[in-house]
């Protein structure tokens, strides 16, 4: 059997980042710490996971870690310009929580904030659900890792994630759908 490093070298989703211009609080942000490393120092990155904050420090991810819920942010209505996901809304089991978790993010957006998400299409239901993804980073650096879900309530499409973010207050500005992932803006 192949391992697993060698897998996460043929991505089912190729990223291309761009540095966002703004302040930005990247959600779920631990692991790779890949919106740090893209948008810079002044970003905020939430997680509630200490271990995940703790290894994107240790892989040279640096911003303002905040260890929170992010359906309960420590911060202003208003404080950011941009908000992130990236490959982090199908750790989040439940639609509730996926809505409570979009909700919080317009609240703490200004009200000419944008949302970007890059998130994994998970249309089967295995035991296990992974995605390899590769990142290109502003700089150059090319990020590779798998990203990975258990269990049941794992469903997730930019439809769903399209009518959540509808939900909660956003308008679709872009979105693109590929076959093991997708891409959207909305403001």
């Amino acid at each position: 059997m192949k391992s697993l490093a060698k897998l996460s070298r043929r991505p089912q989703a190729k990223v291309f980042l761009e540095r966002l211009e703004g302040f930005v609080v990247d959600i779920g942000a631990g692991g790779e710490g890949t919106m740090a490393k893209t948008c810079g120092r002044e970003t905020v990155c939430v997680d509630m996971n200490k271990r995940e904050i703790d290894e994107a420090k240790s892989r040279g991810a640096v911003a303002n870690w905040v260890l929170c819920d992010a359906c309960s942010m420590p911060f202003r209505n208003g404080t950011f310009d941009v908000a992130t996901f990236f490959f982090s809304l199908m750790y989040i089991k439940t639609f509730e929580r996926k809505h409570a978790v979009m909700v919080e993010a317009k609240r703490v957006l200004k009200s000419d904030g944008l949302l970007y998400l890059w998130d994994a299409i998970i249309r089967e239901k295995p035991d296990l659900y992974v995605v390899f993804v590769e990142a290109s980073l502003p700089d150059a650096e090319k990020i590779y890792t798998g990203y990975g879900v258990k269990g049941k309530e794992k469903e997730q499409s930019l439809e769903l994630i399209n009518k959540l973010a509808l939900e909660a207050g956003f308008k679709v500005t872009r979105s693109e759908s590929h076959k093991n992932w997708f891409t959207a803006c909305f403001h």
